[in-house]
């Protein structure tokens, strides 16, 4: 039987007949076709590997942002911050508006409170107040947006308690104060997100008063073993600006204080290949070409997440509404956990929330402040804490300016009803006459979306038997 074997050999081709032993050799070495392919797949591979480590790595690299930005207190901070140093409560004291920027689509019906916690440094006990007259909860998340504990009104009720937040692999010493309910972090840095319900300006005090009740403290002080325990700021945000890899850079870095579990260690496995792994990124196993396609990968995966809103995959669009229940469930769905870890930032599951968001009307045309809108309501939202409706800039995701400094309409607000106990939302660039103006929000020039949030929502709600109503246009404009 008559066997041929052809290589490339550094650009020679060689050809070994078995049968006869004979070798042709081409004369000399030139660059070939194949050559150029194979450089073209590798390129292409080293392209898909950097797009799936950016999806699956940006909240890594984004919630670690967010670690040092929230404890970076460096300059004075405004009444509407919830900066604070590392293992301390920030607490914003009044409602944000358009200028305030540290929050993307903040709600006008909670007041903020924020606190990083890291665990490295010991555990550390939460502790709430008694929060009867109104809605309030602290959201536990890892530093991969995983929330993985509800503290508030609806999870764990109005009574005061103490939470031992514990960084993974603690063992549980057999003198724990009885009083502590241990929760074990699945990071060892852990961010606390509150949302306290205010009844406008004057109410104020009644928030503050709470929030001063959150209280976080060190295991040792809590126990009485020490009068302080000292901490240890976080190190600075690695890489250089300048660098197109920065990304990479960061994502490495911060693998080596946030290990995968075993489920993840195969899919880290493989970007072993673009110089990523447990240890860091090493850039200098990667060719030149290479590093370009890491390069436009970043790029990439950033549409990838930024388009996430629009996946059917991801939401239930209802009457120009997109919904999503999964936002403290995403399983492997990296591209969308990532997306929430932007610009959505701190949202909650469908049990605790939801947050319907429209860019479009009824007929699904894109929101514009070139025309006029109206949303009718049948009655209330059924809903076990509150609702509200949230006008953003499409561009900034940032509240609307306006005259009469409104930004949001919801549960408290004394709106204009029509006789059978039913009432019209008006969205619009320019404000209304009259009685019209009790049910306005103010829209940029142009492009914008709406959130409705839905706080403790009923059953026929998750059933999605109630929905929000569509946003209509008028059919002139201005």
């Amino acid at each position: 039987m008559k066997h041929t074997l052809a290589k490339w050999v550094t650009g020679t081709l060689l050809v070994c007949s078995c049968s006869t032993y004979t070798s042709v050799y081409a004369a000399e070495a030139t660059p070939t076709p194949v050559a150029e392919q194979i450089s073209q797949a590798l390129n292409t591979e080293s392209y898909t590997l950097g797009v799936n480590a950016y999806l699956w790595g940006s909240t890594l690299v984004r919630l670690e942002r967010i670690a040092r930005q929230y404890t970076d207190v460096s300059k004075p901070q405004a009444s509407t911050s919830y900066r604070a140093p590392l293992n301390q409560f920030g607490h914003a004291r009044q409602l944000p508006g358009p200028a305030d920027t540290d929050m993307p689509t903040a709600n006008q019906d909670t007041l903020y409170s924020s606190a990083i916690l890291d665990l490295s440094q010991g555990p550390i006990v939460l502790s709430v107040p008694e929060v009867k007259d109104r809605y309030y909860v602290i959201d536990l998340f890892d530093m991969w947006h995983n929330l993985f504990k509800y503290v508030g009104t609806r999870a764990t009720g109005s009574q005061s308690h103490q939470y031992l937040i514990v960084p993974p692999g603690w063992e549980k010493p057999k003198d724990l104060p009885y009083d502590l309910t241990v929760v074990e972090a699945p990071t060892t840095k852990v961010w606390l997100w509150g949302r306290t319900q205010v009844f406008g300006e004057q109410d104020y005090p009644a928030v503050h008063a709470i929030q001063d009740g959150y209280k976080l403290t060190p295991l040792a002080v809590y126990e009485g073993k020490a009068k302080h325990v000292k901490t240890k700021a976080l190190a600075k945000q690695p890489g250089d600006e300048a660098d197109p890899l920065r990304f990479f850079v960061e994502l490495g870095e911060y693998l080596k204080a946030n290990p995968v579990d075993e489920r993840q260690r195969a899919l880290l496995g493989q970007f072993a290949k673009i110089g990523l792994t447990k240890d860091g990124f090493d850039r200098e196993r990667l060719t030149p070409q290479a590093q370009q396609a890491l390069a436009k990968a970043i790029k990439d995966g950033e549409n990838i997440v930024s388009a996430q809103i629009g996946n059917p995959a991801n939401v239930i669009n209802k009457n120009g509404w997109n919904y999503s229940f999964v936002l403290d469930q995403f399983g492997d769905d990296n591209a969308l956990r990532s997306m929430i870890a932007h610009p959505y930032l701190g949202g909650q599951g469908a049990i605790e929330a939801l947050y319907p968001l429209a860019y479009t009307d009824a007929k699904g045309a894109p929101l514009t402040g070139k025309k006029n809108y109206t949303m009718h309501f049948d009655q209330a939202p059924p809903v076990g804490a509150f609702w509200s409706v949230t006008v953003y800039d499409a561009k900034s995701k940032m509240l609307i300016d306006n005259s009469l400094k409104r930004y949001a309409l919801n549960s408290q607000s004394p709106l204009q009803k029509n006789e059978d106990g039913s009432f019209d939302l008006i969205f619009s660039h320019q404000k209304p006459t009259g009685a019209k103006q009790s049910n306005w929000l103010a829209t940029p020039e142009s492009g914008f979306y709406v959130i409705t949030r839905l706080y403790i929502p009923s059953k026929p709600i998750l059933d999605m038997k109630w929905t929000v109503p569509a946003i209509t246009a008028e059919s002139s404009t201005q």
